[in-house]
């Protein structure tokens, strides 16, 4: 009991008047049944009258009259405010002298007491008990706005809405100078009856109020774009630039407005949207307040919008303000990634990792600059460390999942994808990951089982997964199966459902090239492939192996060597492919040449070495060739 009237009694103190006022005022409460006194001012005399009045109310719940004294003098002692006079009798005490206060005092001490009495009510009984006893507070002292707050939203909880309005506009009445219950007004009309005209002008008064409030403006912008008022939300920020104000808070919350305003347009931002947005982030950096979480604020604007030297910057100057600040060293990391400094941003993120071995956020983002750099097998090594720390989460495993079938560790994979798939039965997605896993491990007719499984699965729980980047999956595990019939019609069907995606069309054309048949319908195929990916050396490859395919070698040579020159880095095959098609027109020494430099990169490739020993003899004697 006695920790509740302490939480009650601090309530009140804080909220109402210093501690100091109310532990004096507990001091000569207690001594009212033995000592006559004297109050000096007015202040102390409706203080005494409203503690007179809360113990009537403590009487009335059957709390004794002694447990809120002796809390007064705790509060008071905790307090270090009061000093020791304040313990000490006046010459008053000696000879009662009677008092009086005025009407005015007389009122704050009966709010004074009809809110303690609602404070106990709230915490001994709930909110609706408490309800009345602030309604009362409010008939004494209506301006209270931050009550007038309280109350309104409890009337709107109980869909009373126009009780809550009357209240709101009391209290607007009574403290003008306040803009906390106007917004809540024009909150009310814009969210609740959808009357934009009533919130523009509630929104507007408080703007009026106090101009440096971005609550105001953000009503404002949104009431003018549910009206169709363009013209007005741009001028909202025009006006907010003419403001003097030096908060950088203000500043920032107005580039999150306009950030929207561009967003809600549905377009990509484009340069003249962030020179508008980077004029308010620019005042917000301006301002003298330099705390931390407005530092980081500022420089998400201007990483956002690529400058990531001025970014780097301020989330140094937050984090020498506040080692501490959640987030802002991973952001720090992202600028020295941006600027190729991957160093840096590997270095500062395992000095996360150390400071917190458990540190998710720092083994994702080390995951991630491992993947950017192409390092599947150090960003398979963080995704183990994190999946430990949260094994729960499904995303991981997929992501690991994916890293190590990237990375060619086709063990790991389908490691993790069993253990996923028996710890999340209900995910059709790791049946899927497990068959790609099992078909890259060439465990052909186990994988081909978990293809067929998930097919059915997910036509009865997820048909949206069975699109065509599954069929062709499942058609690209069938090809290596060795079932050709059934791989084409999987492929087709992928082919089908997206008709401008240029790899099943590739796919299905190289497999019936590379088996020798199907070649005019391979022809076709390849054709539309090149339609949408002209330059891509994998496609113009499945070509000229169609027209060697077809005893069209010269054409051959020349589309072949031209897939070479399109691809990023050698490719053992089509070197391959080359040499076949230089063999067949009588070219020994190229064709050679070609077999010799694709063994280079693919030496366990037994064709390969084979042709080398066949031919090496004929050209031994031979100058070498030039392609």
């Amino acid at each position: 009991m006695m920790a509740g009237i302490l939480t009650a009694v601090e309530r009140f103190a804080m909220k109402r008047r210093s501690i100091t006022d109310f532990a004096v005022c507990f001091k000569k409460s207690a001594l009212l049944n033995t000592h006559h006194f004297h109050v000096e001012n007015e202040h102390e005399k409706f203080m005494f009258i409203a503690m007179n009045k809360c113990s009537a109310c403590l009487q009335r719940l059957r709390i004794p009259v002694w447990i809120p004294v002796l809390a007064g003098a705790v509060v008071f002692s905790l307090s270090a405010f009061a000093s020791q006079a304040d313990f000490q009798l006046s010459e008053g005490l000696a000879s009662p002298v009677p008092f009086e206060i005025s009407e005015w005092a007389e009122k704050t001490a009966e709010a004074h007491a009809r809110y303690m009495q609602a404070i106990f009510d709230e915490d001994s009984n709930g909110p609706d008990m408490a309800l009345e006893s602030k309604k009362g507070v409010l008939a004494l002292d209506p301006g209270f706005c931050d009550l007038a707050l309280d109350v309104a939203q409890h009337h709107l909880r109980r869909g009373e809405t126009p009780e809550a309005l009357s209240i709101l506009k009391d209290a607007t009445k009574a403290s003008p100078q306040n803009p906390s219950a106007p917004i809540a007004l024009a909150n009310i009309y814009l969210h609740y009856l959808e009357k934009p005209i009533l919130a523009e002008r509630f929104a507007t008064l408080a703007q009026n109020i106090d101009p440096s409030s971005s609550t105001s403006y953000e009503i404002l912008w949104e009431v003018y774009h549910a009206t169709g008022q363009k013209k007005k939300a741009e001028g909202l920020f025009q006006k907010a630039l003419k403001s003097e104000t030096k908060n950088p808070a203000f500043w920032l919350d107005l580039a999150d407005l306009r950030l929207r305003d561009t967003k809600r347009s549905k377009r990509a931002i484009s340069p003249g949207d962030w020179e508008k947005i980077l004029t308010l982030v620019d005042r917000a950096a301006k301002a003298d307040e330099k705390k931390p979480e407005i530092l980081s604020r500022t420089a998400d604007y201007y990483f956002a919008c690529g400058d990531a030297a001025s970014a780097s910057e301020l989330y140094k100057e937050a984090l020498a303000a506040r080692p501490s600040l959640a987030g802002v060293k991973e952001k720090l990391a992202d600028c020295h990634v941006f600027n190729g400094d991957n160093a840096a941003a590997a270095a500062l993120l395992e000095e996360l990792v150390a400071e917190n071995p458990l540190n998710l956020a720092a083994y994702d983002h080390l995951a991630r600059l491992h993947i950017q750099q192409n390092e599947p097998t150090k960003a398979l090594s963080r995704m183990r460390q994190a999946l430990l720390i949260a094994p729960i989460e499904p995303r991981r495993y997929e992501e690991i999942i994916r890293t190590a079938l990237r990375a060619g560790d086709e063990k790991n994979a389908l490691q993790y994808a069993d253990e996923a798939e028996r710890r999340f039965p209900y995910l059709t997605g790791f049946t899927l990951l497990r068959a790609i896993s099992l078909s890259q491990s060439k465990q052909h007719a186990a994988a081909l089982m978990a293809f067929e499984r998930t097919l059915v699965e997910a036509s009865n729980s997820n048909p949206e997964m069975l699109d065509g980047t599954f069929y062709m999956a499942y058609g690209a595990a069938a090809e290596q199966a060795g079932h050709y019939t059934k791989a084409a019609e999987l492929i087709k069907v992928a082919i089908s459902m997206e008709p401008n995606n240029a790899e099943p069309c590739n796919f299905l054309a190289y497999m019936w090239a590379d088996r020798g048949e199907n070649l005019e319908a391979a022809y076709e195929l390849v054709g539309r492939a090149l339609e949408l990916e002209p330059g891509n050396g994998a496609y113009i490859d499945t070509l000229g192996w169609i027209y060697f395919r077809q005893g069209r070698y010269a054409e051959a040579v020349s589309e072949l060597l031209r897939a070479a020159a399109n691809l990023e880095k050698p490719d053992p095959v089509v070197l391959e492919h080359i040499g076949d098609a230089y063999e067949k027109l009588g070219k020994t020494t190229e064709a050679l040449m070609y077999w010799q430099k694709a063994y280079g990169i693919d030496p366990k490739n037994p064709s390969l070495a084979e042709k080398i020993d066949l031919h090496s003899s004929k050209v031994a004697k031979q100058p070498d060739a030039q392609p």
